[in-house]
């Protein structure tokens, strides 16, 4: 195995840096991919370009849960558009707008509305779905694609009932039949999931701020623009989705039913694969969600949805069959761009584990291990892991089969130091530009990429800062709640203070 050191960090980071720089995804993290490519092949550019494709591009699509995903996200715009295309969008926002009063009340709507999709990570649906009337009351995209990624990988990462929750599972199930570790995994898991600080805290920080208004860093800006100019982009964003002018006038008096009709054949159609897929009869329910192929149900779910929203714009006389077909394609069609970014995001994941980037974080850590930081420490390292590669399941993969061996060895919570990998995992996933959920949250709030990632980051240091802190008390006094307690105060007084401090900034600017 050939040790690439430090350099197995440059890929990555360059991506990242180019990324934020240049604000183009597809380009950056090409460029990341080549120069890691350009090194395995012993620094010859012509040969790594080569290998970019034959030997990340290519396998990362041929990887069936990527190209599962990736015809997701294609049908998920197709669906988008003919929600659009009939107007169900536009019908939704008028119906709330005469219930919903406020863009608190919205943005909270949306908060709670992620716990519908336990199952899965809300990101893409939920977008669709509350997009219409977070436009209607002045929320920036940014800040619906915040609450979308925190209630993405966070929520679902704490669901027994969804893909996630089976995955942690058998990952600590595996180290614990080595350690011949008498207690059940599902228990270490439950007992897991109120030490996961940063999954907590993420998800709750969400409806601190929509509920008080703290919004802090570029985050106050884009509320502030789009609160008092009705803007909810910057001039020049470039948002993944285009979803265009939905207020013309042919479109007036709209039934609500081209909305829910499509949404509820959705639902029936994702229930129903996941009932089939998962042998309701032989699993039980709760069973069937743990063994069902849920992009499978989501896939289902966007087709037919599609398919009814074109029924209900055929019936309301707004397009022919013909016309609906066509706006099906150029859903799909403008969409694509997304599974490019997924394609090379998965691609520079692919050259990190090639260069054994893991390896090196890890070797490099573990030279300043003293037992009542390693809890803090597995979730640093994790983060840095999942950040660098845009994954959270795989960082999971590595540190898992890493950290319950050394807890048990040095007498340290195997739940808490399981729920350190997963925390970390999290952190570095939602804070990553490079990575799918991060993408997907952009893509259901239909905003600019680079935006979502500058604006999020504040949120994501406060509360990872905050998990860390939570960590070493938890390490130092053996007590996981003690941990728990720390955490909070230290997040809630980073963003009170954060939030005083840009209000003070701005209110000087404008006098």
């Amino acid at each position: 195995m050939e040790e690439y050191g430090f350099l197995s960090l440059l890929p990555p980071l360059l991506a990242i840096a180019l990324a934020l720089i240049t604000k183009q995804t597809i380009i950056s993290l090409f460029v990341g991919v080549w120069l890691g490519a350009t090194i395995i092949t012993g620094w010859n550019p012509l040969v790594g370009f080569v290998t970019v494709v034959t030997d990340f591009m290519i396998p990362a699509i041929a990887d069936s849960w990527n190209a599962g995903l990736l015809i997701l996200v294609s049908v998920c715009g197709g669906f988008v558009y003919m929600i659009k295309a009939a107007k169900g969008s536009q019908a939704l926002a008028e119906y709330a707008g005469s219930r919903i009063k406020s863009r608190k009340s919205a943005m909270t709507i949306t908060w709670f509305s992620a716990f519908a999709f336990l199952y899965t990570e809300p990101t893409l649906t939920l977008g669709t779905i509350m997009r219409p009337i977070t436009d209607k009351f002045n929320v920036s995209r940014v800040k619906l694609a915040y609450i979308l990624d925190s209630m993405g990988c966070n929520l679902a990462a704490m669901s027994p009932i969804s893909s996630y929750g089976p995955f942690i599972t058998g990952l600590i199930a595996a180290q614990a039949t080595a350690l011949g570790l008498s207690e059940n995994p599902w228990s270490l898991y439950v007992q897991m999931l109120p030490c996961n600080f940063y999954g907590i805290f993420a998800m709750l920080a969400v409806l601190f701020v929509v509920r008080t208004n703290m919004d802090i860093g570029p985050m106050y800006e884009a509320e502030n623009r789009a609160v008092k100019t009705g803007k909810l982009m910057k001039e020049t964003d470039k948002p993944l989705v285009e979803i265009g002018d939905e207020d013309d006038a042919s479109s007036n008096g709209v039934k609500m039913r081209n909305f829910a009709v499509p949404l509820l054949a959705l639902f029936v159609s994702i229930f129903s694969v996941i009932f089939w897929s998962g042998d309701i009869a032989a699993n039980g329910f709760r069973g069937s969600f743990l063994e069902a192929n849920i992009v499978l149900a989501i896939i289902t779910g966007f087709l037919v949805g599609a398919l009814f929203a074109g029924i209900m714009a055929v019936s309301s006389k707004l397009m022919d069959y013909k016309t609906a077909a066509d706006s099906w394609i150029n859903g799909v069609i403008q969409l694509m761009i997304v599974p490019m970014i997924l394609i090379m995001a998965w691609s520079i994941g692919g050259v990190a584990g090639e260069m054994h980037l893991n390896d090196f974080l890890i070797t490099f850590a573990d030279r300043f291990v003293a037992a009542p930081i390693i809890p803090a420490l597995i979730f640093v390292i994790g983060a840095f892991i999942a950040f660098a590669t845009g994954s959270s399941w795989g960082t999971w993969a590595i540190m898992m089969p890493l950290a319950i061996p050394m807890a048990a060895d040095l007498g340290i919570s195997v739940p808490l130091v399981s729920a350190a990998v997963v925390g970390g995992g999290l952190f570095g996933d939602q804070c990553s530009p490079i990575s799918d959920t991060t993408i997907m949250s952009s893509t259901g709030a239909a905003c600019d990429h680079i935006e979502h990632v500058r604006t999020q980051l504040p949120y994501g240091l406060v509360v990872g800062f905050g998990a860390i802190g939570g960590f070493l008390v938890a390490g130092a006094t053996g007590a996981n709640m003690a941990g728990l307690a720390a955490a909070l105060v230290l997040v809630a007084g980073a963003l009170f203070v954060m939030n005083r401090s840009v209000k003070a900034r701005y209110a000087r600017e404008e006098r």
